[in-house]
């Protein structure tokens, strides 16, 4: 078994199609065809199931496939590892995009002080594309919110906070001390598409029979910010977000809550990894769970 058969399977199943697998890696189809059968008749299996208008994985192809992601990242962090003594360490990091809050922050900048030597690669997406990611090995270590399923990565809490009420300083309940979800029945909300708890939250509305006035539905938080600073929504978010001057009020009986940690890939021996995790566990007191 070779590396570059691994690399046309792959690319096969990415793109449903020999001809556009040989077009992304730059060879010809018939290479590519006899590369990938003789990958099969190594394995003894059948991958690839040949459609008239598809190429689709078999069900041993499904399987071949999560072994195919690892053996390419493996490859990959190798030569990371091994391209240079003398180059500069580097940390791959994936942050969830609704983490733009006070402790992250915290954490990364003060990791990045401490650690002037590593060069901080950061990218931010959706849960699901990081994870992804993160089995390529595209990313070393994400931060990220946990939902106690993860199994295939090594997992370290951070920390747990609640979802609360954020408004304008000029809204009607700006000055409330604690509000119920009956109080927010008709009120103009914005509805964030990638909150990590929005079927449960529903869920919870719908039980207290609380029906908010939706004028906003968006995945981009930058969206529900500026909806909620012009006073024109309120919306839920997690305790820790940074404010910038906003309202954050308690849900007596909301109850969701967000637990965000630290996820990186079982069997990673990057030094870099270690040094990030290692340092998380050792500010875990020192991070500032209060929003500003």
């Amino acid at each position: 078994m070779e590396i570059r058969q691994i690399r046309y399977f792959l690319a096969v199943q990415e793109t449903g199609s020999f001809t556009g697998a040989a077009e992304k890696l730059f060879v010809t189809q018939p290479a590519l065809s006899a590369a990938i059968k003789s990958l099969e008749e190594e394995l003894g299996a059948q991958l690839l199931r040949r459609g008239h208008k598809k190429v689709t994985l078999t069900p041993e192809g499904l399987r071949f496939r999560d072994r195919a992601f690892a053996i390419i990242a493996e490859c990959n962090a190798a030569k990371s590892e091994l391209s240079s003594e003398s180059a500069q360490r580097m940390l791959r990091m994936g942050v969830l995009n609704t983490l733009n809050t006070k402790p992250i922050n915290q954490l990364i900048y003060h990791f990045t002080t401490t650690y002037p030597d590593i060069e901080l690669h950061l990218e931010t997406g959706t849960k699901d594309i990081l994870a992804h990611k993160l089995g390529q090995g595209k990313v070393d270590v994400l931060l990220t919110s946990l939902s106690g399923e993860e199994a295939s990565e090594t997992i370290m809490p951070i920390y747990q906070e609640r979802f609360q009420l954020l408004l304008s300083r000029q809204h009607p309940l700006a000055n409330r001390s604690s509000v119920r979800l009956a109080d927010l029945h008709k009120l103009p909300f914005v509805l964030r598409k990638n909150c990590e708890v929005l079927n449960e939250g529903k869920r919870v509305f719908l039980a207290e029979q609380a029906q908010p006035h939706i004028t906003c539905r968006t995945d981009d938080d930058a969206w529900t910010l500026m909806m909620v600073r012009n006073n024109l929504a309120a919306a839920i978010m997690a305790e820790t977000v940074l404010q910038d001057g906003l309202v954050s009020i308690p849900i007596i009986d909301f109850g969701l809550v967000r637990n965000v940690g630290c996820l990186w890939r079982m069997h990673s021996d990057h030094e870099t990894v270690r040094c990030f995790t290692q340092f998380a566990a050792q500010s875990l007191a020192q991070l500032d769970l209060q929003a500003s």
